[in-house]
């Protein structure tokens, strides 16, 4: 018989990758996660966990998808029972780029808070890709990111878009001008992200459109490193207007890009999908912020992005 400590033994042994760390997530010790596992493992008739690496096996990982969604749905019952009793309560889990995360997580947390004071959200901050694929893990309810690329698997529901924006040195002749154009970046080494991403894909084909080619100083998986190392002066990149912090904008060149479109973030999560309550409350409250329709929430918001309401 399969237990429910069984199964959460195997989730923190995915998360963590480590028995031992396992066993103090759990707040347990290690031979009880062993032991656990072993039990799960008789269960099934398959080996779970790659001892040497702590990775799960490719059986282990299909228990792991339905694990997770069995405790989400158990855990949705106890929220859905107290929102009947007019008290909105539980965990909730959510992804979120670290662009948008960086100015909006405290926001949202702010205003949860004040509405919903017994529900406990859990963020994790991540790459588009990483996000992709937990959501489709049901490793979280929802994430907010760019739109994913298995659009058959998850849907999703643009809240804003926002300019991108070239951040380079004030010494970089660039930075002197109050907007370049897309023919103006060619053979100049750049901080982009890898091929094959969404964001360097849209970039590359405006470049082909408009003759030019794109130099790559580095590579780098992730908005908000690209901004940082920009910040550092490694090279100037290609990046979304809020990835800037407001108290560092005199201090680069932030010059806006004629010929490039804005980025689009928004909601994604799994298609037929029945979120608890209290994730319901959640996508709700993050709604309204991006509704325009309550100038009290619209004002917190950075002035760089548009709704898309």
């Amino acid at each position: 018989m399969i237990e429910l400590r069984q199964l959460r033994t195997l989730l923190a042994i995915e998360d963590v990758k480590s028995f031992s760390q396992a066993a103090s997530a759990l707040g347990t010790v290690q031979s009880n996660v062993s032991a656990h596992l072993a039990r799960l493992e008789d269960a099934v008739g398959a080996v779970l966990v790659d001892r040497r690496t702590g990775k799960l096996t490719q059986e282990g990982e299909a228990v792991a998808m339905r694990a997770r969604r069995l405790l989400s749905e158990l855990e949705a019952i106890d929220s859905d029972i107290s929102a009947l009793r007019n008290d909105v309560r539980g965990r909730v889990r959510v992804g979120m780029i670290g662009t948008v995360a960086r100015w909006f997580v405290p926001i949202l947390i702010e205003e949860l808070a004040k509405r919903h004071p017994n529900v406990h959200l859990e963020i994790t901050e991540g790459t588009n890709t990483a996000l992709e694929a937990r959501v489709h893990s049901n490793s979280f309810e929802f994430a907010i990111m760019t739109r994913p690329s298995n659009v058959e698997e998850l849907v999703f529901r643009t809240l804003f878009e926002e300019p991108l924006v070239l951040i380079t040195s004030k010494e970089d002749p660039l930075a002197q001008r109050s907007k370049v154009s897309v023919v103006d970046l060619d053979q100049v080494p750049l901080l982009l992200p890898p091929r094959g991403t969404q964001f360097r894909d849209q970039i590359e084909l405006i470049a082909t459109q408009a003759g030019i080619t794109l130099v790559p100083r580095a590579e780098i998986d992730g908005i908000r490193l690209l901004a940082s190392m920009a910040f550092d002066g490694f090279a100037p990149t290609i990046a979304p207007a809020t990835s800037i912090p407001a108290f560092l904008n005199d201090r680069f060149g932030v010059v806006a890009i004629d010929g490039l479109p804005p980025r689009r973030v928004g909601i994604a999560r799994r298609t037929k999908v029945q979120h608890s309550a209290a994730a319901r409350a959640i996508l709700n409250l993050i709604e309204e912020f991006f509704s325009g329709h309550d100038p009290r929430l619209e004002r917190k918001l950075p002035p760089r992005i548009h709704s898309a309401h």
